[in-house]
């Protein structure tokens, strides 16, 4: 079978939005590390705004992996379980494990890269950092040991690993059975009961190390965003038009960007399930944004998309640039990053810097590996320009669908 392209609107421009909120929260965390004036403690910056980022990662990532199983599915007859995860390997393995090996082994050999409170401890039980780190455990790393500076922001790609390998599995077998939404529904209130149990253990008894240490770990492994990710993509796949013409909806979608504005910028959260609350708006907004003809928001531009391309190299390089550029601001003693001017220099030059070895990293090391999924690939998701979205004579949604380029 020929492969084909399924081409989403916006959805790189969501990845680099969502990147993008993650390095202005960690500029600001790491000003906090270094003793320096920061809005890390006191502001929506520290509060929820780098949530924000990975909760929308894991959401996108739910939606669109759950829409291309669905369609290989329904192209092939079945899901290609060892062509799945070639193309998870070769996307995600070779960045993961230059930044882990970085991180555990190399940077906190050179002092220039020091960070008060953390490299210290680098090395403390690295046997056991290193056997969790190496083998896509690093949310666990991340929740039971000291953050390993560089690499810590890794915690959010093992959770999403370990997504990916289950997740073509209870496809295959949900949609074998024609139970996918049950699946979906069951997996999230698995998922939730649990919480409550780690929840309810932690706050009978907040000094209990041990539970507080269950409470983090099951509080990042949101396998259940991605669920509801998954729960938009079957709406949209399966064309379920009573529930996308309410989800359609201009007025509910400039009330859930109103919403997602105010709760961001005052900081405000849902105590014990702040995840799903933003992962279920997320969802909305990503239907409309990549399906919905009369979305209000576009952010379909070159520029956009390409910085969605590289949002990956983005994601997993901006604290060694955080710390590059500011050592580098202070070094020089023409800048105060304490004060307005240097902060605001400081989160443009961490970008600047960022994008420009994220780009490099993407052209030069990241594409040779891209390039080898071709042969593992029944659908294929992006890389091209969208056709224009219509609307069929019955008022479906129509998602286009492009032949694939050489």
């Amino acid at each position: 079978m020929s492969g084909n392209r399924v081409y989403f609107p916006n959805l790189n421009a969501i990845r680099f939005l969502a990147a993008l909120v993650v390095i202005i929260h960690h500029v600001e965390m790491t000003k906090h590390w270094f003793g320096l004036p920061n809005i890390y403690k006191n502001s929506f910056v520290g509060g929820v705004l780098g949530q924000v980022g990975i909760i929308l990662f894991f959401v996108l990532s739910g939606f669109l992996i759950t829409y291309l199983l669905l369609e290989e599915h329904k192209r092939s007859g079945t899901i290609a379980i060892k062509g799945f995860y070639m193309r998870r390997v070769l996307r995600i393995w070779p960045l993961y494990y230059l930044i882990t090996i970085l991180g555990l082994y190399i940077l906190p050999n050179i002092p220039f890269f020091d960070t008060p409170g953390f490299t210290e401890f680098v090395n403390d039980d690295l046997a056991a950092k290193s056997a969790l780190y190496l083998t896509f455990f690093s949310n666990i790393a991340y929740t039971i040991y000291e953050h390993v500076p560089y690499s810590a922001q890794t915690w959010s790609v093992g959770v999403e690993e370990q997504f990916y390998l289950i997740w073509p599995l209870l496809m295959l077998f949900a949609i074998n059975r024609k139970k996918i939404m049950s699946m979906l529904l069951s997996l999230i209130g698995i998922y939730l009961a649990v919480k409550a149990v780690v929840v309810y253990q932690y706050a009978i008894d907040m000094n209990n190390i041990a539970a507080m240490k269950r409470w983090l770990y099951w509080n990042h492994f949101s396998i259940d965003c991605m669920a509801i990710g998954g729960i938009a993509a079957y709406l949209l796949f399966f064309k379920k038009e009573r529930i996308l013409k309410v989800l359609f909806n201009s007025y509910l979608q400039i009330a859930l960007y109103g919403i997602l504005t105010v709760v961001i910028l005052r900081g405000w959260t849902v105590p014990w399930f702040n995840k799903e609350f933003y992962a279920i708006i997320f969802a909305v907004l990503i239907l409309n944004l990549s399906a919905n003809p009369k979305t209000i928001l576009n952010l379909e531009y070159k520029p956009l998309n390409y910085l969605g391309k590289i949002s990956y190299g983005l994601y997993m390089y901006h604290n060694i640039m955080i710390v590059l550029v500011m050592k580098l601001m202070i070094m020089s003693g023409l800048f105060n990053v304490g004060s307005l001017v240097g902060s605001v220099l400081l989160q443009v030059l961490t970008l600047v810097a960022t994008i420009g070895v994220s780009a490099f990293s993407y052209e030069y090391f990241e594409k040779w590996f891209l390039r080898r999924k071709t042969k593992y690939t029944t659908v294929h998701s992006g890389q091209k320009e969208p056709e224009p979205q219509k609307k069929e004579a019955t008022g479906r949604i129509s998602i286009p669908v492009s032949p694939q380029t050489a």
